[in-house]
C-alpha cells in the first residue's frame, strides 16, 4: 500500500525540450555578437585596406571623368492670339467676295494646346535657329558653328569621328541643300538639342510658356534659347496668317496691274486729246469718250482695290499672334554642376569585396581547425 502510494504521488522526471529550428536563443545571440567582434578583431586590417583602396580608385575616376557644369537659361512669354473679329471679319469677307473666294476670314488658330509645344521644338523649326547669324563675343557667327565647338559634341557623340572632328557649316544653307556629311551632322546636332531645350507651361490655368535650355556654354545657353524664340516667333506668325498673305499679296499684284493699265489709258487718251483739238466729227469724239470711260472706270477700281490693300494689311497685323516675354533672360545663369560618384562607389564596392574576402578567410581558417 505504502509503495503504490509512493508511486502515484511520485513528481515525474522532467528533461530540457531543444529550441525549434526556427528560433534562436538570447544566447546563441550573444555568442554570435562575440564571434563577429573576434573575425572583426583578426580582420580590420583587411577591412581597412580595402575600403580605402576603393574610395582612392573612385576619387581618381572622378578626377578623370569630371563632368562640365550646366548652364541653365529659360525665357517666359505670352503666345497671344491674332484677332480677326469685328471690322476685321467684316473687311476680309468683302475681299474674299472681291475675288470671288466666298466665306469669311481665314482661321488663324492653326497650332492649339499641346501642339504649339510640339511644334517648338520639331526639327525643322530646330534648324532654322540653327542655321542663323548673331554676334557672339563680338563677331559675326553661324549659330550652328558655335554649337559644334561649345555644346561638348566632339568629345561626345564624335569622340570617335575623325572626319567630324574638324567639321563645320561653310555657310546658312537650308534642309535640301546639305551634302551626305552635313545630313549626318545635322541629325547628331538634332537628337542632342532636343535633350537639351524644353517647354512648358508653368501652370496650366495660365496661358504663359516657359522655354529653357540646359547646355555646357553659358553664352551658347542664352543665345540659342534666345534666337530659337525669335525663330519660333517668326515661323509662327508666317503660319498663322499664311492665308490673308497670300490675299494680300494677290491683291497687291491687282493694284500694280490696274495702276499699268490705268497709266496706259490715260496716256492713250491724253495723247488721243493733243492730236484732235480741233476735230469735230462724231467718230473722234466717241472714241474721245470710249477712252475717258475706260480711264475713269479703271481709276475707280485702281482706288478701291488700293484701298482693300491697305484694309488688309490692317486684318495682317490684327491677326499676327503677339509674343510678350514676360522674363528674359538673366546672366549670370544658374549653374549646375553634377556631383560625381565615383569616391562613394568605390568605397561601397571596397566594402563589399572585404566582406567576401574575410567570409572565405574565416571559412577556410575554420576547415583548417577542423582538420
Amino acid at each position: 500500500m505504502t509503495s503504490n502510494n509512493l508511486t502515484t504521488t511520485a513528481s515525474p522526471v522532467t528533461t530540457p525540450q531543444p529550441l525549434p529550428p526556427d528560433q534562436i536563443s538570447p544566447k546563441s545571440v550573444v555568442l554570435r555578437i562575440f564571434q563577429l567582434k573576434n573575425v572583426a578583431q583578426r580582420n580590420w586590417k583587411i577591412l581597412l585596406m580595402l575600403v580605402i583602396l576603393g574610395g582612392v580608385i573612385g576619387f581618381i575616376y572622378d578626377l578623370t571623368h569630371k563632368k562640365p557644369p550646366i548652364y541653365n537659361a529659360s525665357i517666359l512669354f505670352n503666345l497671344g492670339g491674332g484677332s480677326a473679329g469685328g471690322g476685321g471679319l467684316g473687311e476680309l469677307g468683302q475681299l474674299a467676295g472681291a475675288f470671288g473666294l466666298g466665306g469669311g476670314a481665314p482661321d488663324a488658330n492653326i497650332f492649339l494646346g499641346d501642339n504649339f509645344l510640339i511644334y517648338a521644338t520639331s526639327r525643322p523649326v530646330v534648324e532654322k535657329t540653327l542655321m542663323q547669324h548673331d554676334t557672339i563675343n563680338g563677331k559675326d557667327t553661324l549659330l550652328v558653328n558655335y554649337y559644334i565647338r561649345h555644346s561638348g559634341i566632339r568629345d561626345k557623340e564624335w569622340q570617335d569621328n575623325e572626319a567630324m572632328q574638324s567639321f563645320y557649316f561653310k555657310r546658312a544653307k537650308t534642309p535640301n541643300e546639305y551634302t551626305k556629311q552635313e545630313q549626318l551632322a545635322m541629325s547628331d546636332i538634332y537628337n542632342r538639342v532636343v535633350t537639351e531645350i524644353a517647354l512648358k507651361q508653368p501652370e496650366r490655368k495660365s496661358s504663359f510658356i516657359e522655354i529653357s535650355g540646359f547646355m555646357e556654354d553659358e553664352q551658347l545657353t542664352a543665345t540659342f534659347i534666345e534666337k530659337h524664340l525669335q525663330t519660333i516667333e517668326n515661323d509662327y506668325q508666317r503660319k498663322q496668317t499664311k492665308k490673308t498673305r497670300e490675299m494680300y499679296d494677290l491683291l497687291v499684284k491687282r493694284v500694280d496691274s490696274l495702276a499699268k493699265k490705268m497709266t496706259g489709258t490715260e496716256t492713250a487718251l491724253a495723247k488721243y486729246m493733243d492730236q484732235n483739238q480741233q476735230m469735230v466729227v462724231a467718230q473722234a469724239k466717241i472714241k474721245e469718250s470710249t477712252l475717258t470711260r475706260n480711264s475713269t472706270y479703271l481709276s475707280g477700281l485702281y482706288y478701291s482695290a488700293l484701298q482693300s490693300a491697305d484694309n488688309m494689311r490692317l486684318s495682317l497685323i490684327r491677326e499676327t499672334p503677339l509674343f510678350t516675354i514676360i522674363k528674359p533672360v538673366y546672366f549670370p545663369l544658374y549653374r549646375e554642376v553634377k556631383a560625381t560618384v565615383g569616391m562613394q562607389a568605390g568605397i561601397a564596392l571596397g566594402l563589399i569585396l572585404s566582406i567576401v574576402v574575410i567570409f572565405l578567410r574565416e571559412t577556410y581558417r575554420s576547415i583548417m581547425k577542423g582538420a
